[in-house]
This record gives structure tokens, C-alpha cells and sequence, in this order.
């Protein structure tokens, strides 16, 4: 017999080889960055962190804040307000320093129009009277040097100004003899300028030994200037032994601002034990052992109190206590709350071996630690004064909350002072939240009024401080827990949409849901009468603040869209009746205009697509799930040989096997492995797809049964061994999805009797002679 005779069987069992020879290789899905499904509640801040905050516990190499501290930039602007007159306005300092590009203040310097160009800042003004001509030049000087540190071309030249882009090379300003004109500086403030500028330059051009011969003459004496600092860090670059280098960045660190992310860069914190040598006194030694701890992953307790003996009230202890809690929110709450092991593993953990087992055993040790800090942290508290006082009892709250010791949590936030700063009044609101959730009806409107007051808190402070996102996915993911506990997966579903929000949500990423996006929560957990209570909700017109919120961005308006999953819900759990009424009610061109039905709902439902080649195969059927379910409850209703071997083929294809899976399921993927996990809206999928119409989804369970009931009822001969061969394929499609779909090893496939009655009773029928192949032979031999 030529192979040309039986196309169709020999691509199925050729997939079917495939998948066995390569096990694994279909995986799909897509997975998150774990500093993206990170938990994290506790923001809560002292007024310094501010220069701290891209040192925030994060699963990236730092964190990224929206805002920074130019309190630096703002004490310069402040010197030079005093150095000319009190009279200027610091704001328009900042305009001619921090805003101005360099080539336009040179430009109008060079045109005489700085007047005109920057008319009514008072700044400018001053620096255009005869007697300030020295902080003038001083300026063009800077700016100069400002304009040729910039890399790349430039959109105009220093002699040439036009707005059209200038692909030629950068022409850079003339500085002129910039040691001829430091030495002609005769003012204080003005020195001390030109000899920054000159050991930043001296710096990056290689010589080190000038740059650290002009800070000793005019920096080591440290004058009060925010230039110090500034200078000492390139002095601190220049230093050939590395625990000295520590030492002076150590000082850099906590005296300004603007260095600290490049002091993190240089910092070596393997020589911390060399660096505290040096130190001079106890607040060094504890900003020393604060910067080795700054961007340590691991517990850090033992380190906070050697901190905390050092320097009791230093800013930096306290932030690294909020890093300690966010550290255990990690810990504890991403695997509680996600799919995902905590954001930062560590090598000695075997989380992705037997993930249940490290979970359990990584939670105890956890739990041993919490409890470790919570103990220091009271046991200090008491010693504790002003705004680090309630800093800690707001860390000691959370960290309660943590293990569950609502009680007590609150406790330490009631002890919290009513003049405490916004940052921890804001927490204060999150963890009353906490206390309501665990502790009151979750399904009161009083209840459900608190949490809308704590979202919406934090939407008025995310503006200036992106990182609040996470505390809003965060809180929306645990509250979206709690409501799904207590079966009210309607208000489950959008808040866990609202945490899905927020945490891509971050001025940077747009999120911008789709047809699915709206219904993935709820394909996955929700049952019939959850979507009435959506659709309910939905519709609903006097909405409370709290419904408002969770509805804002989380629902699609078009009702069909919702009627469309409550229908394949039923058809799920084979209430066929109510499936059929279902999408009777809904728009008989939906399913050529919504989603991927057209591309997916497109063949004849009524023949198994494990018979047909890929020639034969035709795309032009206009799908109507109303009127397929009607066909169905029709076909049923016969119960004769021919329905029945009719409603197996429209079972066969319903199932992932065949053409019309989308019946079922919203996506469909060729391997999934029994550990895979969808890391958008939660859960295993394999587990719910395996239960979906009684195993059919995957096994062809009902196939069979309706195959069965046919090949008992039919008297004609092509009938019985159409349902004969179809019975094998359902046995062989089973065995396939148990071993390459969920993952059972050691499977054997044993074929059925149908398969030898096929072969043997059938062998005449028209049936046999189509579809009989070799490989089908080797499951007979």
C-alpha cells in the first residue's frame, strides 16, 4: 500500500512521536522579571531617605525611583544667594545652573542678550553688575566645561546658532588657560570653584596627583560648602589603597546627596573589616557598616545592631530596618501571594527542585527571623525618640502583620504620634486596612469604604514616589485573596486585575488591556454565578466609591464579552442547556468579530480533525456556538447510533485534539507540563484544563462514551468502524496527554480491543481501507 493512501494518520502519530522524542521543547507562556511580582507593603519613610531610595530592597541591582533628591543642587544655589545678595531668588539660581543648556547661556553671553533672553531672573541681574563681572566669567567658564563633557554632536555650535540638527562634529568651547585664570581668582567663594572644576577635570584627564594636591590645598580643611563633599569624592577615586578610598566615600556618603548612587558604584564592601580601621569614631564606624549592608540581600540583623550601638539614631539604621521588612515581605508574601519563589534566591535554595517543600521550609526559617527582628525592634523602641520612634513602631506593626498578630500590629500603630510625617501616616492607612481585612466583614460597605480611603491615598502620593505602584499591587493582591476566600470572586477578579494594573503601572508602561486581559481571573477561578454577579455589578448604576475603583480600568463594557466566558463555563461543567441559552442571548456575529474566534472557530465541528489531512482541511465554516450547542441538545435528544457517533466527532473537537478546542478554551498550548504555571492570573493550568467536561478537555472522555454508545447502537458496519477507530485514537490521545501534557511517567500505551476489531471485522469497509496505515499496524503486532 502507498503511503499516499493514508496522509492523514501518519502526521497525527508523527506529532504524537515528536512530542515523546522531544519532551518539553513546546513549553509556551511567558514569565514576569521578579522585581515586577515582588510584594511589598511597607513604604513607609524618614524625611532623609529621599537620597536613599534607589537602595530600596529590589531583585535588580538597585531600585528605580522617579524622584531625586537635589537638596545638593539646592544648598549650591543657596551659597550663591548669600555670596551675592539676598536679594536673589534661589529658584532663579537654579534655572541658570541646573536648567539652562550650556550653549544657550554661552550664546547669549556672547551676543550680550543675556539680559534680554533671561529677562526678570535675579540672578542674571546680579551677575551683569560691573562688580560681579569675576562670577560671571566664572560662569561662562563652568558652562564651558559643562558643554564639552557632553558626548556625542550637538544641535548648534558655539558660532553658528541654528535649530536644524548638525550631523558634524562637536566643535568644543575654548577654556582658554584655565590655570592662568584659577590663579587670578582672588575670592574665597570663587577659588574653591574653579578648584573643584579643576580636580574634577584633572580627575578624568588621568592625574590624579594634581587633583589630590588641589583638594588638600583648598578642601581638606573642610569649608562649609557643599562643594566638600563633591571634591572628597574624586579625592577618594584618586586613592591607590582601596580601604582608603572606602573610608573617604564612606564620608561622601553621608554628607551629601548627589554621590551617593556613585559612591554604591565604587564602594567594596569585601573590605569592611580594613575600612573600619581607619575610622575615627563611632558614627564612621556605624556609616561604614551601614554602606556594607546598603545592597546585601541576605538577613542583616546581626549587622543592624552593631549599626544601631554605633549610631542609635542614624537615618541609615532606620532605612535598613524598612529594607529588613521588605526583605521578609518577599520572603513570605510573593510565594503566598504569586506563583513565583521570592524575587532573590539564594544558591544554597532549592526552590524550583520541589517548590511546596522549599516554600514550607523557607517559611519556618523565615518566620524564626521575623520574629528575631520584631524582638530587637521593641526592645528598642522604648529608647526611641520623634520621628524614628514612629518609624519603628510603624516597622514593628507591619512586621506583625506579617505573621498574622493583628492585634498587636495595631497596637504599635496607634502608637504612632499624631504629627508623624505623610510617608508613615500613609502606612498607618495600609495597615489599618490590614486590620480590617483580617479582622472585620470584609463585605460591609463600611469595610469595603476603608479599603477605597487606603487606595485612594496611595493614588494621590504615587506621583511622587512610583514605588508606592508596588504597595498598591500589593495590598490589591491580598485583598483580591481575602474576597476570593470568602467565594466573592466578582470583587476577587477586579482587584486581582487592579493589582495586575498596578504593577506594570509605572509611567514608563502603558497597560492597555485586551479582549482576554478583562477575563483571564475569572476564566480561571470564577463558576457561573460569579459572572452573574459581574455582569451585575457591572450594570449597576448608583456604584459605591469602593465599587467605582475596582470597576475603573478592570471591566470591558460589552456585556456579551462576559455572557461569552459564562456560556463556556457551562459548557465546561456540560450544562449544555444553559450554555445554549447563554449564547442564544448574545450577537450571532460576535464570533467573526471578538478575539481569535474566527481564526480558531472556522471548521466543521462534526468530523474529527485527526481524520482529515492538511489538504482537505477547509477554513470556511461560519461558527455560532448558540447554534452548535442547539445541535447538540438535538443530537442527544435522538440518541441513535448516527447522533451519537455525531455528537463523539463534535466532542473529539471540542477537545485540545481537535478543530474546534476554542469551544473550551481561550488559549491552547502544545505542552504544558504538569508544574506549569500561568504567570499572569495565577493557578496550574494543566490542573483546571484536565477537569474541564469531565476530562474531555485533554482525554476525550466523553468522545469515547458517545464513540461507545454508538458502536453498540449502529447496525451498519462504516459506523461501527469509524467509532472503532476513533475509540483507538481517543485511547491514544489520553495516553498522550498524561505523559506529555501533565507529566505521569512511565506510561505504556496498551490499545483497546476496538483497535484488533478494526483491523479484523472492519477490514472490508470502505472506513478501514481509508484510514489503515503501517503505524497503525504496529499497535496490532
Amino acid at each position: 500500500m502507498e503511503l499516499r493512501q493514508y496522509p492523514v494518520i501518519i502526521p497525527f502519530f508523527s506529532l504524537l512521536f515528536f512530542l515523546f522524542g522531544f519532551n518539553g521543547a513546546l513549553a509556551c507562556g511567558w514569565s514576569e522579571s521578579p522585581e515586577i511580582t515582588r510584594l511589598a507593603l511597607f513604604r513607609a519613610e524618614r524625611k532623609d531617605f529621599l537620597k536613599l531610595r534607589f537602595l530600596t530592597y529590589s531583585a535588580d541591582s538597585y531600585a528605580s525611583p522617579n524622584v531625586f533628591s537635589n537638596q545638593d543642587e539646592l544648598k549650591n544655589c543657596l551659597e550663591w544667594q548669600k555670596q551675592l545678595s539676598m536679594d536673589i531668588n534661589p529658584n532663579d539660581v537654579y534655572t541658570i545652573l541646573y536648567e539652562t543648556d550650556s550653549e544657550v547661556f554661552q550664546s547669549a553671553y556672547q551676543s550680550k542678550t543675556l539680559g534680554k533672553v533671561f529677562a526678570k531672573n535675579s540672578f542674571v541681574e546680579r551677575l551683569l553688575l560691573r562688580k560681579n563681572k569675576k562670577f560671571l566669567e566664572y560662569l561662562i567658564f563652568a558652562k564651558k566645561l559643562e558643554y564639552n563633557n557632553i558626548g556625542g554632536g550637538k544641535w548648534e555650535t558655539w558660532n553658528n546658532l541654528n535649530y536644524g540638527y548638525d550631523n558634524t562634529a562637536k566643535l568644543f568651547a575654548d577654556i582658554g588657560d584655565y590655570d592662568k585664570i584659577f590663579s587670578s581668582a582672588k575670592d574665597g567663594f570663587l577659588k574653591r570653584r574653579y578648584a573643584f572644576l579643576l580636580i574634577r577635570m584633572n580627575y578624568y584627564d588621568g592625574n590624579p596627583q594634581e587633583a589630590v594636591r588641589l583638594y588638600d590645598d583648598y578642601f581638606a580643611s573642610k569649608p562649609d560648602t557643599i562643594l566638600t563633599p563633591w571634591a572628597l569624592y574624586f579625592r577618594a577615586l584618586c586613592a591607590d589603597d582601596q580601604a582608603l578610598q572606602n573610608y573617604y566615600l564612606s564620608q561622601v556618603f553621608v554628607s551629601c546627596d548627589e554621590k551617593t548612587n556613585a559612591v554604591m558604584q565604587h564602594y567594596d564592601r569585601s573590605l569592611t573589616a580594613e575600612t573600619l580601621a581607619l575610622a575615627q569614631n563611632e558614627s564612621e564606624k556605624g556609616n561604614i557598616m551601614a554602606l556594607e549592608c546598603m545592597r546585601n540581600p541576605s538577613p542583616q540583623l546581626e549587622t543592624l545592631k552593631q549599626i544601631y550601638a554605633y549610631c542609635p539614631n542614624s537615618i541609615y539604621f532606620s532605612f535598613l530596618v524598612g529594607r529588613e521588612v521588605n526583605k521578609l515581605e518577599d520572603w513570605i508574601f510573593t510565594p503566598k501571594y504569586t506563583q513565583n519563589s521570592p524575587s532573590v534566591v539564594f544558591d544554597n535554595e532549592e526552590w524550583y527542585q520541589d517548590y511546596e517543600k522549599a516554600k514550607a521550609e523557607n517559611l519556618t526559617k523565615d518566620m524564626l527571623y521575623l520574629k528575631d527582628l520584631e524582638k530587637f525592634l521593641i526592645e528598642i523602641l522604648n529608647s526611641a525618640k520623634g520621628e524614628q520612634k514612629d518609624y519603628l513602631c510603624s516597622a514593628i506593626a507591619q512586621l506583625c502583620f506579617i505573621d498574622d498578630q493583628i492585634g498587636l500590629g495595631k497596637k504599635y500603630v496607634d502608637l504612632i504620634s499624631e504629627n508623624a510625617n505623610e510617608s508613615i501616616v500613609l502606612q498607618s492607612k495600609i495597615q489599618l486596612a490590614l486590620v480590617a481585612l483580617k479582622q472585620k466583614n470584609i463585605e460591609s460597605e463600611a469595610t469595603k469604604e476603608l479599603f477605597f480611603e487606603c487606595f485612594n491615598s496611595l493614588e494621590k502620593a504615587v506621583g511622587q514616589d512610583h514605588s508606592l505602584f508596588k504597595s498598591m499591587y500589593s495590598f490589591c493582591r491580598i485583598t483580591a485573596q481575602k474576597y476570593a476566600e470568602k467565594g466573592d470572586q466578582a470583587t476577587a477578579g477586579l482587584l486581582f486585575m487592579k493589582s495586575n494594573i498596578k504593577k506594570n503601572n509605572d509611567y514608563f508602561w502603558d497597560y492597555n488591556p485586551y479582549f482576554y486581559a478583562y477575563l483571564g481571573y475569572f476564566d480561571r477561578f470564577a463558576k457561573v454565578k460569579d459572572i452573574n454577579n459581574l455582569m451585575a455589578l457591572i450594570v449597576k448604576k448608583d456604584k459605591t466609591a469602593f465599587e467605582k475603583y475596582i470597576c475603573a480600568g478592570t471591566i470591558n463594557t460589552d456585556l456579551n464579552v462576559y455572557k461569552d466566558l459564562k456560556g463556556t463555563i457551562a459548557f465546561r461543567d456540560n450544562n449544555l442547556q444553559l450554555a445554549y441559552q447563554t449564547f442564544a442571548e448574545m450577537p450571532k456575529d460576535f464570533w467573526k468579530k471578538n478575539y481569535e474566534f474566527k481564526n480558531f472557530l472556522n471548521e466543521d465541528p462534526f468530523f474529527p480533525k485527526i481524520l482529515i489531512s492538511s489538504k482537505e482541511r477547509k477554513f470556511d465554516y461560519v461558527f455560532n456556538k448558540a447554534a452548535f450547542l442547539k445541535t447538540l441538545l438535538e443530537l442527544k435528544e435522538k440518541n441513535t447510533a448516527t447522533s451519537n457517533l455525531k455528537l463523539a466527532h463534535a466532542f473529539f473537537n471540542v477537545s485540545c485534539w481537535g478543530n474546534s478546542w476554542m469551544m473550551v478554551s481561550y488559549g491552547w498550548s502544545g505542552y504544558s507540563g504538569d508544574d506549569y504555571s500561568d504567570y499572569i492570573y495565577g493557578g496550574n493550568r494543566s490542573e483546571r484544563e484536565k477537569k474541564f467536561q469531565r476530562g474531555n478537555y485533554y482525554n476525550c472522555s466523553l468522545a469515547k462514551m458517545y464513540y461507545q454508545k454508538a458502536l453498540f447502537l449502529s447496525k451498519n458496519k462504516e459506523e461501527k468502524a469509524l467509532a472503532s477507530l476513533m475509540i483507538f485514537e481517543c485511547d491514544y490521545v489520553s495516553f498522550s496527554a498524561k505523559a506529555n501534557i501533565l507529566g505521569e511517567e512511565n506510561l505504556r500505551f496498551k490499545p483497546g480491543e476496538e483497535i484488533y476489531t478494526f483491523n479484523s471485522a472492519y477490514k472490508n469497509t470502505q472506513t478501514f481501507k481509508k484510514y489503515n496505515c503501517p503505524l497503525l499496524q504496529d499497535f496490532i503486532q
